[in-house]
C-alpha cells in the first residue's frame, strides 16, 4: 500500500501542492498529465529522492516520510533504465537480488525472472546493443529481483515503438498480477492507463485535477482539460440556460448555446460551461433519424480517418465534431467526403463540465 497525505514538493521554480492519493495494497496506479505537470518529480517523492517540504509517505502502514531511498524496500523502473553498461544481462539482474532480501539465492531468482520476462536468450549478453524492448525488460528483471513489494515506473515505455509496447504492457500487467506487487506508474498516455491502471490521477500544474477509476475519470471527466486530455472527445465552450420552470430538485431540461448550435440537454446548473460529446454516442444517418434523440443536426462530413475496425468521421455541423463509427458501418453508408448527413445524440449523452 502506498498513500500519500498533503505532499508539497519544490525544485527549482515549480511546485507540488496538496497531493493525496492512496494506492491500495497489490493495486496499479498510474500518475498522468501533460508534460511539465510534475509527474516524475512526484514519483521521486514517493521514491525519496526528492526532499518534502511538508507531508507524509506511507507504505504499508509505515511512515517512511524520512527514510532513505534504499530503506523504503521498492523497485524503481527509471525511462532510460539506467542499466550497467559494462555488465552482462545476468550480472545487471543478479545486482538486484544482491540488493534484496536475504535468503534469496541469486541463480535461482535470476532463472526465474528471464523465464518469466523472456530473456533466458540474453543473459550472457551485454546490455550494449539491446534494442529498447529488450532493455526495458532487464530494467523490470533488475528492479524485480529484490522482491520488493512496491514497485515505482517512470514512463517505461517511451522508449520503444508501438508493436513491442503494445506486448510490454501486457506482460507487464500480467507480472504485476502475478506477484502482487503494488505498482504506481507514471505516463503521459492515457490508453496506458484504461489497459493497466486500477486508479488514476491526473497532474495538472502541480496538482491532482481528477483521481478515480480511469473507467470514471474518462467517462465523467471534471474539467474541460480533462475531457481534451484524456481524450473523451468533443469539447465545446458555451452556455447552458434552463428552459422548464419546474422548482424540484435534481437535473432540469435546459438548451445549451455555441454560436449557432443549439442543443437540448440535462443540466444541474445555468451558465458558461463546456459540453463534452463522446464520439461513440453520435449516431449518423441519410435521412432524417428517429425521435429517440433529441438533439439533430444537419451535418457534412469533412475526413475519415481509419483506426482498424473504428473510424473517426469528422464532421462540420458549423462547427468540427468527431464521430466514432465501426469501419463497417461507415462503409456500409456509404459515407464519403463531402457528403450530407444528419447527426443525432441524446440529451443526456451531453456530459456539463
Amino acid at each position: 500500500m502506498i498513500r500519500l497525505e498533503n505532499l508539497h514538493v519544490r525544485v527549482g521554480n515549480f511546485d507540488l501542492h496538496d497531493i493525496s492519493l492512496e494506492v491500495p495494497k497489490g493495486g496499479y496506479a498510474l500518475i498522468i498529465g501533460p508534460t511539465g505537470s510534475g509527474k516524475t518529480t512526484l514519483l521521486e517523492a514517493v521514491a525519496g529522492h526528492a526532499r518534502l517540504r511538508s507531508g507524509r509517505v506511507f507504505m504499508h502502514d509505515d511512515e517512511v516520510t524520512t527514510l532513505p531511498p534504499e530503506k523504503r524496500g521498492l523497485g524503481f523502473v527509471y525511462q532510460q533504465y539506467h542499466l550497467f553498461p559494462h555488465l552482462t544481462v545476468r550480472e545487471n539482474v543478479a545486482y538486484g537480488v544482491s540488493r534484496g532480501r536475504a535468503g534469496l539465492d541469486p541463480e535461482t531468482r535470476v532463472g526465474e525472472l528471464a523465464r518469466m520476462l523472456a530473456i533466458e536468450p540474453l543473459l550472457e549478453r551485454p546490455v550494449r546493443g539491446l534494442s529498447g524492448g529488450e532493455q526495458q525488460r532487464v530494467a523490470l528483471a533488475r528492479a524485480l529481483a529484490p522482491k520488493p513489494s512496491i514497485l515505482l515506473l517512470d514512463e517505461p515505455f517511451a522508449a520503444v515503438d508501438p508493436a513491442t509496447r503494445q506486448v510490454l504492457r501486457r506482460e507487464l500487467r500480467d507480472l504485476h498480477d502475478r506477484e502482487g506487487i503494488t505498482t504506481l506508474q507514471v505516463t503521459h498516455d492515457f490508453d496506458e492507463a484504461l489497459r493497466l491502471g486500477d486508479v488514476v490521477a491526473v497532474l495538472s500544474e502541480g496538482r491532482i485535477a481528477q483521481r478515480g477509476s480511469p473507467e470514471e475519470v474518462f467517462r465523467y471527466p471534471n474539467s474541460a482539460f480533462i475531457a481534451r486530455f484524456v481524450g473523451t472527445g468533443n469539447v465545446i465552450a458555451g452556455t447552458v440556460r434552463r428552459t422548464d420552470e419546474t422548482n424540484g430538485r435534481g437535473p432540469f431540461r435546459a438548451q445549451f448555446t455555441d454560436g449557432n448550435l443549439l442543443l437540448d440537454v440535462v443540466a444541474e446548473r445555468e451558465g458558461p460551461m463546456h459540453a463534452v460529446i463522446r464520439p461513440e454516442d453520435i449516431v449518423l444517418s441519410l435521412t432524417p433519424h428517429p425521435a429517440s434523440a433529441r438533439n439533430h443536426i444537419a451535418g457534412r462530413v469533412t475526413r475519415l480517418e481509419r483506426i482498424g475496425p473504428v473510424t473517426l468521421v469528422h464532421l462540420d455541423v458549423g462547427r468540427p465534431l468527431i464521430a466514432s463509427l465501426t469501419t463497417q458501418s461507415v462503409q456500409e453508408m456509404g459515407l464519403t467526403n463531402g457528403l450530407d448527413v444528419i447527426v443525432a445524440f441524446k440529451a443526456t449523452a451531453i456530459l456539463l463540465v
